[in-house]
Parts: structure tokens; sequence; C-alpha cells
């Protein structure tokens, strides 16, 4: 029953983006001639080594896009921070928070200063192979890294091979939400030296074994591809 009222909500979702959302983020990322949000950041070269015995099964390469919700790349402003991790078969979008009426205090608990000082949530809920609906969330493993704006804090703990998360799928959300599974390790091994315009996260690169489900995650489905259509038009 769970989980045909969320597949429900998701098509709902769709169909609200669809109607009262997409024309909005169409017209800004055309305007802007980038993304709506997360416009810069940092893209970095990854490898994902999945637990024994984890169904879902995340492994091989990997491009992991961090950056600021709203500010520039590395600048200080207080913001939520996003991971969009971008497997072989599989896109997974992350954020420093866990809903979206509790923005403001995410906002003000995300240390900016840090790529690897945060944890980062699926926000709303997915369907995984094997586990049922579960929320995701990306653990980070201590860098000790202290000095520099967060981009030179990520090629410090790259360079010393201390730039890794671990990838858990979770009952509910929150920080405190009992862990279903330890899916994989997610290990950065590579700090490239330009945002990648042309990185984009799919909702329905689900092969293997994640994917979306929610109200949210339907709106997501169509304002990224909208979002995305607006730069290309305009050569962004």
């Amino acid at each position: 029953m769970r989980t045909f009222v969320l597949s429900a909500l998701f098509f709902l979702g769709v169909v609200t983006a669809a109607i009262f959302i997409a024309p909005v983020i169409f017209a800004r990322s055309f305007l802007r001639r980038q993304r709506s949000f997360h416009p810069s950041g940092t893209v970095c070269l990854a490898e994902v080594q999945p637990f024994v015995g984890a169904v879902p099964r995340l492994e091989g390469a990997a491009r992991v896009r961090l950056s600021s919700a709203t500010a520039p790349e590395n600048a200080p402003d207080a913001s939520i921070l996003g991971m969009a991790i971008k497997m072989e078969n599989q896109d997974l979008p992350l954020a420093t928070f866990e809903a979206f009426l509790k923005t403001r205090a995410a906002i003000a608990h995300t240390n900016v200063a840090d790529y690897l000082g945060n944890q980062y949530a699926s926000v709303t809920p997915w369907r995984a192979q094997e586990l049922g609906v579960v929320w995701l969330r990306a653990m980070p493993e201590p860098a000790h890294v202290t000095q520099g704006a967060r981009v030179e804090r990520l090629e410090a703990a790259v360079a010393v091979q201390r730039a890794a998360f671990v990838l858990e799928a979770r009952q509910a959300p929150g920080p405190h939400a009992a862990v279903r599974a330890r899916l994989a390790t997610l290990r950065l091994t590579q700090v490239l030296r330009e945002d990648d315009p042309a990185f984009k996260i799919s909702m329905f690169r689900t092969a293997s074994g994640l994917a979306p489900t929610g109200f949210r995650n339907g709106i997501r489905a169509v304002v990224y591809p909208v979002s995305q259509l607006a730069r290309r038009l305009r050569g962004g």
C-alpha cells in the first residue's frame, strides 16, 4: 500500500511540476543561462565500492558534482550544499537538508567551508531493490583537513586519499534514523579543474536498483530536464 501511495504521489508531482513549476524553472534557467539552483560547483572523479552482499549493488567509476545551491563556488555565503552522483547506470541527487520546509534551519547548520564536513541526504524517498522504501544518506569519513576554502580542503583531502563517504539506506529521513543497509563507499579520486556545464542528473537512470518515488521526486523528474533544455537553448 505504501509503495502504491508513493507511486501515485510521484505521478501527482510530475503533473504539478509540468503545469505550475516547469515554466518558472525554464524561464529562470534560460534567462540566467545556467542552472536555476546549484549554478556553479566542482566536479570530481570517484570510485564506488560496494559492501559485501549489498543490494542494490552500486559499484564502478563515477563523477560527483559538489556545489552550493545559491552561491558562487568557494563563496562563504550561507547555503545548502549539494552532491550529485553520476554512476554508469544510476544517478543520485543528495543535499545537506532533510525537508524543503526545514531549509532555513538546514542552511544554518550546513558547513559551507567544507564539502567533506557534512552529511548529504536524499531528502525524498527511493525504492531500493530488496529493501523497499528507503531514504539515502552519504556519511563523510573524517578528512582532517582544516585549512582553506572548501575547494582547497577538498583537493587536499583527495591528494592524501581521505575524501570518502559511506552511502547508506535508512528506514526514515533524518540523521538519527535507523540504518537499513550500508550500500557502498564513495571515494573521490580526482578534482577536475573546471566545472562541467554538461553534467546533468536524470531521475530515470535507475538500472542499479534505486528508483525515485514520492511527490517531490516527481517534481524533480520534470524540472531537471526542463532546466537542462533551457540551458542548452542558450548555449549554457
